[in-house]
């Protein structure tokens, strides 16, 4: 994987996660400003993945887009909203960032 690739996948996980954040603050619709900028924020992460996949098969690409968003949402929403894991929860995070670490070697 090249550096240019790995910042796009970095790039489409934050974006992600900001989606993921402004979708909270939507409340579920009542403030709709708020999910027209998730939508948005989710559009150009797209695009990013579509970049990074010249580079890495689709999968290989929107698995590491995934893993590191819910990764990273899952320690936000811990710091952010008091969200709490289990020590299954902690153990499923570890195993994800074990398998990112092993597709962030596929050439």
């Amino acid at each position: 994987m090249t550096a240019t690739t790995a910042l796009l996948i970095l790039g489409a996980a934050a974006l992600d996660v900001l989606a993921n954040l402004l979708l909270k603050r939507s409340d579920g619709l009542a403030r709709p400003a708020y999910f027209v900028g998730a939508v948005l924020t989710v559009l150009a992460a797209f695009s990013l993945i579509g970049l990074a996949a010249r580079d890495l098969p689709v999968a290989v690409a929107y698995a590491l887009w995934g893993g590191l968003g819910i990764v990273t949402t899952a320690l936000l929403s811990r710091r952010i909203d008091g969200a709490r894991l289990t020590p299954t929860g902690w153990a499923g995070l570890a195993l994800i960032l074990g398998s990112l670490a092993v597709l962030s070697r596929t050439p």
